[in-house]
């Protein structure tokens, strides 16, 4: 049987982990394989919290053993042209999210292409099943929870430039800023972030409030 410590050694958070041992334990072999296809999905996004993002040097790793379809050719240069390495980690998640979401849905409607509106006799699904079971069930649907499983807690938004420079800065800074924001003491906030990251009051208090949304719209 597995057990939950091998579930979180492969990636999966650990309630995620505990509901897929539990679906294994019920017999519940859809609920099991819905839990390791979204965490699947979610497993090569890239990394965006990763003061040096490390997905470069791994592309660039996969295309100079021979694995076709990396362009690191065209990576490099991006970043000779002085392309900011975090902005192409944005660019590229949000292709990638796009990607998943995309495949969420071909595997949920396998038939999609040909529309709604197809009579049920015709409408494939996909199923699952094990060798030691004659029958099989129908995959749960992904796409509904596709993008609320986001390791980020933005269900799939684009990381803002204030969150990015935020992340940046020393944990001390970062722990005093949210907490003045969290208190409602933006002004405080704003006037920390001016120290820190620099810029014109009004973008520090634009900062701040972009800072103040994405926080509350995290779980």
């Amino acid at each position: 049987m597995i057990d939950r410590e091998q579930l979180q050694s492969i990636g999966l958070a650990p309630d995620d982990a505990e509901r897929a041992r539990q679906a294994l334990r019920d017999g519940d072999v859809r609920g099991f394989v819905h839990e390791l296809l979204l965490h699947g999905l979610w497993s090569d996004v890239v990394d965006e919290t990763q003061p040096t993002p490390l997905w470069t040097t791994r592309w660039r790793e996969l295309a100079d053993a021979g694995f076709p379809i990396i362009d690191a050719a065209a990576l490099q240069r991006l970043l000779d042209a002085g392309a900011d390495v975090h902005d192409l980690t944005g660019v590229v998640r949000s292709a990638q999210i796009l990607a998943i979401h995309n495949i969420a849905q071909l595997l949920d409607y396998p038939a999609l292409g040909l529309g709604w509106d197809l009579p049920d006799a015709a409408t494939p699904h996909l199923a699952c099943g094990t060798l030691a079971a004659s029958d099989t069930q129908r995959l749960h649907a992904l796409t509904p929870e596709l993008l609320a499983r986001d390791p980020s807690g933005r269900s799939g938004e684009p990381r803002p430039l204030a969150l990015r420079q935020w992340q940046a800065l020393p944990v001390e800074a970062r722990e005093r800023i949210r907490w003045l924001v969290h208190d409602h003491q933006r002004a405080q906030a704003a006037a920390l972030w001016k120290q820190q990251v620099g810029g014109e009051p009004r973008a520090c208090l634009e900062a701040v409030e972009t800072l103040r949304r994405t926080w509350e719209l995290a779980p």
